[in-house]
């Protein structure tokens, strides 16, 4: 017989024996954080890498370098749109482990791409399958951890991202400049190596489609690729996305005309540590507080630190909005991804994940062509200054799509 609970306990203490009941670091958990940890590192190591090796390679122009590294988010978006759909078809662990060997392969050819064409091709395969495995990964794990601590799981789930955000371009400039670039190739390929070995051993819960599901599986319309449950909110992801990728495009050369060009390592360093700090608690919140106890403060946190780095002209300025973009932005992405899967049908949480992603590249994607614009016109201060005018816009949406139906507890 189940005890009760005691009379003069308060709900906050009979709340936290319960999530104590529901184990959240499992075996299973764990692995699945490896996996991530490593595709991540892959992927932020040589996106962090991969212009500048194609120009001393390739002799790449700047155009075509940036294209040489965010080829990989064009083969990660394309693999999405039909991984959403057929990834409980293939199922989880299969598709990751699969995804993963290709992975490995790829990593394997970068040293031996013998033309820029080539490299591009490898791209978009590399990046189709970092699509695939972390659509299969991530599903499992919001199946995997217990909804009560969902907020909590997947903030912890994503910090293997963050870790990655702050070593990869680390290592990627150091080895290069110091050891060559066949040194960043072996880190990248190890690290796919250790993510496969992660991926054969992980359990991870599969769910069987239902008979409806396969009389459709070779039907693709646009319900297949978005999910209208989670697209409003992943709306807002995606005006998030656009100034998240105008602070990676443009602050090096915003910098560069401020006379403050080696302050761009420090921001993405505290950057990087206001992201995994903030996830190291804000699911929690989320969980015991609601979803708009989060994402409204850490929206408008993050509109702040573009209005601070737009006007920023000394070193301490940068700093300090850098913390608060790694605060509000690092914060944002799992909440709303919480928010996402929550929101579509259980038979289409991978659906519901897909939509999230598929918003997120193409804010990262599109922010810099979008806004790039405005840099002739209104400088770079103009920039920023719109870009957290877009950002505060998003508060206005996720409260008509979603903020305005919760209540926080």
């Amino acid at each position: 017989m189940a005890s009760l609970p005691n009379a003069g306990e308060e709900p906050d203490q009979r709340d936290d024996r319960r999530r104590v009941r529901e184990k959240l670091w499992t075996s299973s958990y764990l692995l699945a954080m490896a996996v991530q940890l490593g595709a991540s590192l892959v992927f932020v190591t040589l996106m962090t890498y991969m212009a500048l090796y194609s120009m001393q390679a390739f002799g790449a122009r700047d155009s075509a370098a940036g294209f040489a590294a965010s080829s990989f988010i064009l083969g990660s978006a394309v693999a999405r749109i039909f991984i959403g759909k057929y990834v409980d078809f293939i199922g989880r662990k299969r598709l990751a482990v699969i995804a993963l060997v290709v992975f490995v392969v790829c990593s394997a050819i970068y040293p031996v791409a013998g033309s820029y064409s080539g490299l591009i091709a490898l791209r978009i395969v590399h990046g189709g399958a970092f699509g695939a495995i972390s659509t299969a990964i991530t599903s499992a794990v919001v199946s995997m951890v217990p909804p009560a601590r969902r907020g909590e799981g997947m903030g912890f789930f994503l910090a293997g991202s963050t870790i990655a955000m702050a070593v990869g371009p680390l290592l990627a400039v150091q080895l290069a400049n110091n050891l060559g670039p066949q040194w960043v190739f072996l880190l990248t390929g190890a690290a796919s190596v250790l993510a496969l070995a992660a991926a054969t051993i992980v359990k991870l819960p599969e769910r069987r489609p239902g008979q409806q599901e396969y009389e459709r599986k070779y039907r693709l319309r646009a319900t297949d690729i978005l999910d209208p449950n989670a697209l409003p909110v992943s709306l807002v992801v995606l005006l998030c996305a656009f100034g998240y990728a105008g602070i990676v495009t443009y602050l090096n050369p915003f910098l560069v005309e401020r006379g403050m060009s080696t302050a761009a390592s420090l921001f993405f360093v505290v950057f990087a540590a206001g992201m995994l700090a903030i996830r190291l608690v804000s699911g929690r919140r989320q969980d015991r507080r609601g979803d708009n106890s989060v994402i409204i403060p850490l929206t408008i946190l993050f509109a702040l630190s573009l209005v601070l780095l737009g006007l920023a002209t000394e070193t301490w300025h940068l700093v300090v909005a850098g913390t608060l973009a790694g605060l509000g932005y690092g914060g944002l992405l799992p909440s709303l991804q919480v928010v996402a899967v929550t929101r579509a049908p259980s038979a289409r949480m991978s659906i519901g994940m897909t939509t999230h992603y598929l918003m997120l590249d193409a804010g990262v994607a599109l922010g810099p062509v979008l806004f790039g614009f405005l840099i002739p016109l209104a400088g770079y201060q103009g920039l920023y200054l719109a870009l957290a005018g877009t950002v505060l816009a998003a508060v206005v949406l996720y409260w008509f799509v979603h903020g305005r139906r919760v209540t926080n507890t």
